[in-house]
């Protein structure tokens, strides 16, 4: 079995919860006086600028910086992430407009003193979760998959894989078997299996090619066409197979040895491999390592006040009394 079919078919085994790989631009609003100020728009996160930051407008007294564009032009995959954006590219003015429209929108929710609801509260802290979430994440991939370790993992896999076979295979694929046990007694009888596969296959793919379907591994067809391709000799003719898509006879055409693939074709593979491997074993650390109670009764939680970032004002979580509440009959 080559390098093809091993690490990579663990990938597939994992039954692991998806995580987003994309970040949602979070505009925050909150509850605020009435009149907007610059204030109310820092204590939201919509003025405060990081160091070494370039300011590219200002909307209300607040500012969007060239990391503001950047961040969003990579949401858009106009960039990959930390690339910077020339501001003579077409993209940046667009970008620049559409984060103008986001910050009026987010600026006239705090004049409205919408964030005073705590339906927005909830949200905004569940978002921020997923942020931190997705951030811890792709730092722990960042620090995991690199160049050296993607090179190292395909060498001791190709080192360790034998490779596998392929066959070259022509067929004609019909609807019924009397169909297939004419055709097969056709070529039987000195027919050009080519020219029968033209007038007789139903497989549009490889019709007009004589029904030749190039080399191909065990793993690549339906299970009864590819057990018993694989039995055959070379130049050796099937009876009747059945698969889901009807009736094939087959003809080996050629066998050989399956190439180990290079490094920068298997490359997305063992990377997506790695990933995978790497959110698996710090979610996996982390439920080790954490104090997880599932409640056996649902439990009433009591009124508690919010703050802008959408926490509860209690720190001090044995301040809060939980009653337990019986489920709805």
């Amino acid at each position: 079995m080559g390098i093809d079919q091993t690490i990579f078919k663990r990938i597939h085994a994992k039954k692991m919860t998806r995580i987003s790989w994309v970040l949602a631009l979070i505009m925050a609003i909150g509850a605020c006086e009435r009149n907007t100020n610059s204030a109310d728009a820092n204590s939201f996160g919509l003025s405060v600028p990081a160091i070494g930051d370039r300011a590219i407008a200002r909307v209300n007294g607040t500012l969007i910086t060239a990391m503001d564009i950047e961040r969003e032009a990579a949401l858009q995959n106009v960039i990959q992430p930390g690339d910077p954006l020339s501001p003579q590219s077409v993209d940046f003015p667009r970008i620049l407009n559409e984060l103008i429209d986001q910050r009026l929108l987010a600026l006239e929710a705090i004049r409205r003193g919408l964030g005073r609801d705590t339906e927005t509260m909830l949200r905004l802290r569940i978002a921020r979760e997923r942020i931190l979430g997705n951030v811890l994440v792709e730092r722990a991939i960042a620090d995991a998959v690199t160049e050296n370790a993607v090179q190292r993992l395909y060498e001791e896999q190709a080192n360790l894989s034998e490779p596998g076979e392929e066959v070259r295979a022509r067929h004609i694929l019909v609807e019924t078997r009397n169909e297939a046990v004419e055709v097969q007694q056709l070529v039987k009888a000195g027919g050009n299996f080519a020219s029968l596969a033209f007038e007789y296959s139903k497989d549009a793919a490889t019709r007009l090619e004589g029904g030749d379907l190039g080399f191909f591994n065990q793993e690549s067809m339906v299970e009864p066409f590819a057990n018993a391709a694989f039995l055959m000799k070379v130049g050796e003719l099937s009876g009747p197979i059945q698969t889901r898509y009807g009736w094939h006879i087959i003809r080996i055409e050629a066998r050989r040895k399956a190439k180990i693939p290079g490094l920068e074709e298997m490359r997305p593979r063992i990377v997506r491999f790695m990933t995978f491997d790497e959110i698996q074993k710090l979610v996996t650390d982390l439920h080790d390592t954490a104090n997880i109670e599932i409640l056996e009764k649902p439990v009433e939680i009591p009124q508690i006040s919010l703050n802008p970032k959408g926490e509860p004002k209690t720190t001090d979580p044995d301040n809060m009394t939980v009653k337990p509440t019986e489920p709805n009959p």
